[in-house]
């Protein structure tokens, strides 16, 4: 049976047939949820809430709490710093990356006059081993769960 959503002004419409809930704001269609395409937005930004954890140090451990606030500031100064992983069992319990591959991004903006580099904690890979932030740079941090165990960190540029 074909769903009649002109008249939606607000709420959600499920189609059972095709698994998919379509969420109305003002007549508009908004937010689409389906099994197979995931989470669609349909009219404006996917916007999130984040905050920014600062760091005036040389070197950093890159927290689960640090990754789940989204944003962190680290102001490198004295000589090169060391930003280490966190240990993967705090990823996965903290942030939480709840299934594998799941996955969540965070800002690290290096507004200090030193370059950093990424290392592992030794149960976290990081992929791209010796990746460097340098000053004045911002970078995406993009960290999945690869097993019930095991998480995987990338730096994007």
């Amino acid at each position: 049976m074909a769903r009649n959503t002109a008249k939606i002004k607000r709420g959600f419409s499920y189609d059972p047939a095709n698994s998919e809930l379509d969420i109305f704001v003002d007549g508009t269609e908004v937010l689409s949820l389906d099994a197979t395409n995931g989470v669609g937005v349909k009219a404006g930004r996917l916007k999130e809430t984040i905050t920014n954890t600062d760091v005036d140090a040389q070197n950093n451990t890159f927290s689960a709490a640090q990754v789940a606030a989204g944003l962190v500031t680290h102001t490198s100064a004295v000589g090169g710093g060391t930003v280490t992983t966190d240990t993967a069992a705090n990823y996965i319990a903290n942030i939480p990356l709840q299934s594998d591959n799941q996955a969540v991004t965070c800002y690290y903006i290096n507004d200090g006059s030193q370059t950093l580099t990424f290392a592992s904690d030794g149960t976290t890979t990081v992929v791209d081993t010796g990746s460097t932030i340098l000053t004045n740079e911002a970078v995406i941090v993009l960290i999945w769960r690869t097993s019930s165990t095991a998480v995987s960190l990338a730096i994007i540029h």
